[in-house]
């Protein structure tokens, strides 16, 4: 049976820990935070004004675009300016450049980010740089898969368990339940931000992916998470695969997941009988994979 579009993030399938916690840790949402998290939103640290991290969380977006302008070297530290973000690229994040045009093509590669603003990203560059424009993706790691919080409700006059953080109605610290288990897997489904949606086989496994929650010609528009349950709309992104994103090989080792295997594939790659369950026919669109985590904050080398 194809497979119809029906995200819901990335859900737990299995951890070190056990049933049904699966190692959950607690983490903060700051209550100014007017961002919605969703059960089964990929989270990372929420960074101020120049980057560094403010010790509470937020949504993860997808990989983030920059349109870079220009950049000055001194010191061994090159500065590239771009189109401001909504915001800093964290500190100890990963911008990788590509097709630079003059001597900014000096700079396509991956290089972690030591300080930034909305509109700036400085890192240890040997290079030699006069002027140029260029393409950029920032790859941030992530903290975790958002599953929960709590938190005292103004409106209510008492304390509120929910799926999901719905961006108000706190006046203090939210508390917040992460999956953060590095050897957690999750399973989500498959679609396209860029393109018609194909199914993700076998020839993947192992490479790395991301997320997105726009699928690609969708009517209605997608939308950002679902108030209504609670449940996050993110998917595991075809377009971040090395085949199909900008940044080609250059950008891979920073996706956030690596894919682990296909849901329901049975010996020899065939289909189980519990193909005939939406998701779980891997031979079509939207079918479902499992991932672990690859560029996560508790994997990550640098540190953030």
């Amino acid at each position: 049976m194809a497979n119809t579009a029906a995200p819901n993030g990335f859900s737990q399938y299995s951890g070190a820990g056990s049933a049904p916690t699966y190692e959950l840790v607690r983490m903060s949402i700051s209550s100014s935070n007017t961002t919605a998290i969703f059960a089964g939103d990929p989270v990372q640290q929420a960074t101020g004004t120049t980057g560094l991290g403010t010790g509470y969380i937020t949504q993860a977006p997808a990989p983030v675009a920059a349109s870079i302008s220009g950049g000055s070297l001194s010191a061994g530290v090159m500065t590239m300016t771009f189109t401001a973000l909504a915001s800093a690229p964290p500190v100890g994040a990963t911008i990788v450049i590509y097709g630079g045009t003059s001597t900014a093509g000096t700079a396509n590669g991956a290089f972690e980010i030591t300080a930034s603003s909305t509109t700036t990203a400085a890192f240890n560059f040997s290079g030699a740089y006069t002027t140029g424009t260029a393409s950029a993706y920032i790859f941030t790691p992530i903290a975790g898969v958002f599953v929960g919080c709590s938190y005292l409700s103004t409106a209510q006059k008492r304390v509120v368990w929910s799926d999901y953080w719905p961006g108000s109605d706190a006046n203090s610290d939210v508390t917040a339940y992460v999956v953060a288990d590095p050897n957690a897997r999750f399973e989500a489904m498959t679609a396209n931000s860029n393109t018609t949606s194909t199914a993700v086989g076998f020839s993947q496994v192992g490479q790395n992916i991301g997320f997105n929650y726009s699928i690609y010609g969708a009517s209605p528009a997608s939308s950002n998470g679902n108030t209504a349950n609670g449940l996050s709309t993110y998917f595991a992104d075809q377009y971040t695969l090395p085949a199909n994103f900008p940044t080609g090989y250059y950008g891979q080792n920073y996706m956030p997941f690596k894919i682990i295997g296909l849901k329901n594939a049975g010996v020899g790659g065939a289909n189980t009988p519990l193909s005939g369950i939406n998701g779980n026919d891997s031979t079509t669109a939207y079918n479902r994979i499992i991932v672990g985590f690859n560029n996560m904050m508790l994997k990550q080398l640098a540190g953030i």
